[in-house]
Parts: C-alpha cells; structure tokens; sequence
C-alpha cells in the first residue's frame, strides 16, 4: 500500500499530462483556441486531475497524512503533468508550423479589435513571431504551475486527514 502510495503523483500527473495533451489537439483541429467559453476546461482538467490524486492518496496512507504533505503531493501531480505538457507543445511547434501561423492570425485579429493601427500591428506582430517558442511554451509552464498550485493548496484541505504521531522526532 505505502508504494502505491508514493506513485500517486506519477500515474495522476501522467493521466492529466496526457489529458492536457489531448485537449490541446482537440482545440487546435477544431480551431478552439479563439472560443473564450471553452478555454477553461484545460484549467479545470488539471484542477480535478490534482484533487483526485490527493483524495487517492490520502486514502492510501489511511488519512496518516498531513495538509502540507498532501499539497506537496498536489504540486508535484502538477509539476508531472506539466512537463509531459511543456515537452508536448515544444515538440508540436517544432512540427507543426501551421499552429504557429493559426496563432498569429488569432493575435492579429485581438490586435485589431483592440483598436490597434497597421504599424503597431506590425511591430507587435514581429515581436511575437520571434518570442513565439518562449512566450508559448513559458506562458504555458507558468499558467499550470500557477493552477496547480492553487488546486493542491484546495486540494489538500479536502481529504479526512489524521496523522498518527511520529514519535522518531519526539
């Protein structure tokens, strides 16, 4: 029981990872990456994904488990499944260049609608074609680290815990 314990991050960071990766090709076949009503779901994939491992392993451990234990176990759920994600997106810009041009054409339609003139368009419009791979793949690192963060610090607080004195530190 204690080992599968210890691997619950792993199969629940791989599964979310994979889900994410899913996701992604999902959105970019179907051009769903310009619909604001969809673009939570990736966050709340992750969210569940954290939660569900934490609640798991909490129940592994028998509830002998403290809150920052479990929100460690929260990130590193999060911390796996971003990097199968990040390795996914920098493998999928690397060949497939059309992603990159169907984000550009999304960014200049945003520009546009803001307001913006031709020029500052352009300028804008080089700045992002040449960050595209960093802003892309940083943008996504950040904004899962950030999510699973905050579902491990919620996570955490869900599962009974009741840890047994460890009397070694007495």
């Amino acid at each position: 029981m204690e080992n599968k314990a210890l691997k619950t991050h792993l199969n629940f960071g791989l599964l979310a990872g994979v889900v994410l990766v899913a996701l992604f090709i999902v959105y970019y076949v179907f051009g769903l990456f310009s619909r604001s009503e969809v673009g939570f779901i990736p966050a709340l994939v992750l969210i569940g994904f954290i939660i569900a491992a934490q609640i798991s392993h909490a129940k592994a451990l028998k509830g002998d488990i403290t809150y920052g234990n479990l929100w460690a176990m929260g990130f590193k759920t999060t911390a796996v499944a971003t990097c199968i994600f990040v390795l996914f997106l920098i493998i999928f810009i690397l060949l497939v260049p059309g992603y990159k041009d169907m984000m550009t054409n999304l960014t200049t339609q945003f520009m546009v609608k803001r307001g913006l003139n031709q020029e500052q368009v352009g300028k804008a419009l080089d700045n992002y074609k040449r960050t595209f791979m960093a802003t892309s793949v940083g943008g996504s690192l950040i904004f899962y680290l950030i999510v699973g963060s905050i579902a491990a610090l919620i996570g955490a607080a869900i599962p009974k815990k009741n840890p047994k004195p460890n009397l070694e530190r007495l």
